[in-house]
């Protein structure tokens, strides 16, 4: 073996074991990870009636976080999720025609709700076990919402009507979020999490009709319920 090649490897050698060195010695959880699984709206943002309902079914949630814990149990981290929700077509559709005596059935093609969140805030962690430890957080900041664009194909008795479709609306306001979970340590860099984490506030979506700008405010609340991986820091 050359000199080279052997100072090479020895040197790979050395950065092998002073990372494991590293994650041997850490103290303070501090992360940083990724998370997916099922999100799950609730309230009136599911309910399926006209009158404030969205119509929205579980979807899913990718989140990347982390956190750097100054203490060995209190850190302050950051938090970036994007949720989908899918529509209903079917309970809208329906309601739709129970809504207007002319309408005898609808086609409707829907694009799902997209919720996108940036926050930011205290998380803490208590040990229960060896490698078994519960996780908190509580964090604010940007919660960002779309509507779907949706085209409609409505059969009137007795009328021909040409498909429409109802364009995206957004907004955006500072709101919060509540999570929990549990953390199980695989090795001492690397642990599982399972997390669930909470939404709740309420945005303005603004849309124009034949009678000008119209503005529907939507109650959005939704539960995450996630699982994934997070590298000890």
């Amino acid at each position: 073996m050359h000199i080279w090649q052997f100072s090479r490897y020895t040197l790979l050698i050395i950065g092998l074991f002073a990372v494991t060195d590293l994650c041997n010695a850490q103290e303070k959880p501090s992360f940083a990870g990724i998370r997916s699984g099922v999100s799950i709206p609730f309230g009136e943002y599911q309910r399926t009636t006209l009158d404030g309902g969205s119509f929205t079914q579980p979807g899913v949630n990718l989140t990347v976080e982390g956190a750097w814990f100054f203490k060995p149990r209190i850190g302050i981290g950051a938090s970036v999720a994007l949720n989908l929700h899918p529509v209903n077509v079917s309970a809208l559709g329906r309601a739709k025609v129970n809504d207007d005596p002319f309408l005898l059935d609808v086609f409707i093609r829907s694009d799902p709700y997209l919720i996108i969140t940036s926050m930011m805030g205290p998380y803490a962690q208590f040990p229960i076990g060896n490698k078994l430890s519960v996780t908190g957080k509580l964090l604010a900041g940007l919660l960002y919402g779309k509507t779907p664009h949706q085209l409609y194909q409505p059969d009137f008795y007795g009328v021909s009507v040409p498909y429409y479709e109802i364009t995206s609306s957004q907004d955006w306001k500072f709101s919060w979020q509540a999570g929990a979970g549990l953390r199980y340590e695989v090795s001492p860099c690397v642990g599982l999490v399972i997390d669930s984490d909470l939404f709740y506030d309420e945005l303005a979506f603004g849309f124009y009709d034949a009678s000008g700008l119209r503005t529907d405010h939507k109650k959005i609340a939704f539960v995450n319920i996630t699982a994934g991986i997070r590298l000890n820091l």
